[in-house]
């Protein structure tokens, strides 16, 4: 539910609660947090849907800020992510030579995937990338950068505490975000032995 206290919008879905300033990047990451967890984007075709006007109405009924700012939150985030998503899924990126140039490479993408859709702990994605790339290095494994990015955002947020189960990232939504099949997701978590919960288990 929402509510405003002096001016400032107060969101609370269980999940979490924001104090929201006025300032564009909040509202952005309100709204763009609404996407991804209540939300639903891609298409039959994993690209991703237009807006329709139901979708904004229910951010805008949630987070009680005004339609003309809902909508060019929206917009300038699908406008973003599908550049970001076709650039992913061209598949030309050069991990160049050694381990420090892969994760360098990593988290170059992981970083511009946070600025465009800041709905993670940018600082525990980090963490979770180094450690992924040593479980990696241990399965001799190496899949493609799409498929690192999903498997990142996904750790952290499924080890996020302040985070309800029922109110994680959907993972249809983080699959379209970072060009990632559901085959090449799900394949690299069983050969990784990465559990629903996020956490490697035997």
């Amino acid at each position: 539910m929402a509510g405003t206290t002096n001016g400032t919008i107060v969101l609370q879905r269980s999940m979490k609660i924001w104090a929201v300033d006025p300032s564009k990047q909040m509202i952005k990451e309100t709204v763009i947090n609404y996407f991804f967890r209540f939300g639903s984007f891609p298409n039959n075709t994993n690209k991703y849907n237009s807006l329709a006007p139901l979708s904004i109405g229910a951010i805008v009924k949630e987070t009680n800020l005004p339609n003309s700012v809902v909508l060019t939150a929206a917009l300038k985030f699908l406008t973003e992510a599908s550049k970001f998503s076709r650039v992913l899924g061209l598949g030309t990126t050069s991990w160049g030579a050694g381990e420090v140039s892969k994760l360098r490479q990593s988290r170059f993408f992981l970083r511009k995937a946070h600025k465009i859709a800041p709905i993670f702990d940018y600082a525990r994605a980090i963490a979770n990338l180094k450690t992924l790339h040593k479980l990696l290095k241990i399965h001799y494994y190496w899949p493609h950068i799409t498929t690192q990015l999903a498997l990142t955002i996904f750790v952290t947020d499924r080890n996020d505490s302040t985070i309800p189960n029922s109110e994680y990232i959907l993972q249809k939504n983080l699959r379209v975000f970072c060009a990632c099949s559901a085959y090449a997701f799900h394949d690299a978590r069983k050969k990784l032995h990465i559990g629903k919960t996020g956490q490697v288990g035997p």
